[in-house]
């Protein structure tokens, strides 16, 4: 079985406060976009997962979410029939970016596991585990964009009128989601709800109230990235911002030709840049 595994950009990410069990309370619009790894699974004579990829420096040991993933289905799945899993993921998102690869890859294994096994699991009972694995692996059981609170696993899906022109670029900087939540500073200054009423509406204007609350923090970790923000605003980019915690930037244009015309300038310049749609 084939899965395409998308990755998904937060438009907006705010942390409301930081709950006694050292989690963030968030209030993110989070958004799956047509940038995707490839996911084979096939059953195997064994009763344990095979985890392979293209990425030397990926790992899938107990700790890859693919591998948590199993974990959660195994029982179920040995009451089913003695089988284990072959996986081979042809990871096209980039490690560690803002973009969700591994919480993508973890959700989107839940789901084939359950195809694959007949385990007749609803979507809900799926997300209701997905978030053991991760605060976002919940997300991508959605079908459209949606409102995340909570530590991310409380969803609210809504219907979007606004098409955006995004270029996407990364320059291969790894970031860990917790070391940038712990020099978090910033606490409750977007108003998600006004976002999300003129996303329904369709009005353009609300791009310009995107904000994300890591950005401060994580631009001072990495002063670098800002550089890459101010280079794609030079470029005719409405707005730029960081996606989550992570190292990857996403400009939105008003125009396709500015887009196309800033792509052409940066195509070569950085390990991955694309322009990408919302889903």
């Amino acid at each position: 079985m084939k899965k395409k595994s998308y990755a998904k950009i937060n438009l907006t990410l705010d942390s409301l406060f930081k709950r006694e069990d050292d989690y963030h309370e968030i209030d993110s619009i989070m958004a799956k976009i047509d940038l995707y790894d490839e996911i084979t699974i096939n059953k195997n004579f064994t009763d344990k997962i095979n985890i392979k990829t293209n990425m030397k420096d990926l790992e899938v040991d107990e700790n890859n979410l693919v591998y948590k993933a199993w974990i959660l289905l195994k029982d179920l799945i040995e009451k089913k029939e003695k089988s284990g899993v072959d996986v081979y993921i042809k990871k096209n998102i980039p490690i560690a970016s803002g973009l969700a690869g591994g919480s993508s890859n973890a959700a989107y294994t839940l789901m084939a596991l359950n195809e694959i096994f007949n385990l007749n699991l609803s979507k809900e009972y799926l997300m209701s585990i997905a978030k053991k694995i991760g605060a976002d692996v919940s997300f991508f059981f959605c079908e459209k964009i949606a409102r995340a609170q909570g530590i991310g696993e409380v969803l609210t899906p809504f219907e979007n009128k606004l098409d955006l022109n995004i270029l996407l670029l990364n320059d291969k900087t790894k970031i860990k989601s917790k070391k940038v939540y712990q020099k978090l500073k910033n606490y409750g200054i977007i108003d998600t709800e006004e976002i999300i009423n003129k996303l329904e509406a369709g009005d353009f204007s609300a791009i310009y109230d995107f904000k994300n609350v890591m950005e401060d923090v994580v631009f001072e970790m990495f002063p670098h990235l800002k550089d890459i923000k101010n280079e794609l605003k030079s470029l005719r980019c409405e707005i730029a911002m960081v996606s989550g915690s992570g190292g990857s930037i996403f400009g939105v244009f008003k125009e396709k030709e500015s887009l196309k015309s800033a792509y052409e300038k940066l195509k070569d310049k950085y390990y991955f840049v694309s322009e990408v749609s919302l889903l």
